[in-house]
């Protein structure tokens, strides 16, 4: 059974980002994921956008993204999200991020990315 474009979504943040779940990464990202940015769009290999994950963990020692609004399109692909991430790195510091990404899900694995970018902070 193919899982929802919003159950896909949802358990790549909460439970593969937020769990340390790297299998679980591998199993719902495509084959190829591409990122768009303002201006830019970079194509990540399934193994490159699993160790995004990986680094970000080996410099942190808690992460957690708190999923603020999940928003499911009608056409079954696409997932928007607010979030926020309160981060404790390796060396103490505190901080969070906030921001908004809206995903395409096709078969049960994330293939593209649109992020205009995340703030230090909390949404307020």
């Amino acid at each position: 059974m193919t899982r929802s474009a919003r159950e896909v979504v949802e358990l790549y943040n909460l439970v593969a980002w937020n769990q340390k779940d790297f299998a679980l990464a591998e199993e719902l990202l495509g084959e190829t994921v591409i990122r768009h940015e303002v201006g830019r769009a970079d194509t990540l290999t399934r193994a490159q956008a699993v160790q995004r994950l990986v680094d970000m963990w080996a410099i942190a020692e808690r992460l957690r993204f708190d999923l603020k609004l999940v928003i499911a399109g009608d056409d079954g692909e696409h997932v928007a999200i607010v979030y926020e991430s309160p981060i404790r790195l390796k060396d103490g510091t505190d901080t969070s991020v906030a921001g908004m990404e809206i995903f395409r899900v096709v078969d049960g694995r994330i293939v593209e990315v649109w992020n205009c970018g995340y703030g230090q902070g909390v949404w307020v």
